[in-house]
């Protein structure tokens, strides 16, 4: 998922926003299998991707593991509708994930145009990404199952 992230989905760009390939498994996962097995993935997954980025190392494991403890949540259970369930911690993960990315670029130094990474970044990624979750949900609700059935079987 990040070598598909970052040498295929880095190159597209919607209105500012890019799919997050990475953030979107680990964000689904932690919804449909909860915060202990997201932690796990946001933390290797979020390594894999921070040594293929460049960046600082470790600054989107952070961020990961941040959207995990959002997600993994059950305050969206109530809804009725199952995409609904899946959109309300989307949107707000990936609100989340931006703005410990943006916080821990602050902290290492960078300047930050908060206003342009707000509207220009963060909403359209928000956006975009939560759109894009349903799809991702489809296959790893399908591993959920068949991973689940393994474990009756022993």
């Amino acid at each position: 998922m990040a070598l598909l992230q970052s040498v295929l989905l880095s190159r597209v760009n919607l209105w500012g926003a890019r799919p997050e390939l990475m953030l979107l498994v680990v964000l689904v996962w932690a919804v449909v299998r909860g915060v202990d097995e997201g932690l796990v993935w946001g933390f290797i997954g979020g390594l894999i991707v921070d040594l293929l980025s460049g960046g600082p190392l470790g600054m989107t494991v952070l961020a990961l593991l941040s959207v995990v403890l959002v997600s993994g949540q059950p305050w969206g259970q109530g809804l009725s509708s199952p995409v609904a369930r899946l959109l309300l911690p989307a949107v707000v993960g990936v609100i989340v994930y931006h703005l410990v990315l943006l916080l821990a670029l602050a902290f290492t130094g960078h300047a930050i145009d908060w206003g342009f990474a707000v509207l220009r970044v963060i909403a359209p990624s928000a956006l975009l990404n939560s759109l894009l979750a349903p799809f991702v949900q489809q296959p790893l609700a399908w591993l959920d199952r068949r991973t689940r059935e393994e474990r009756f079987v022993l």
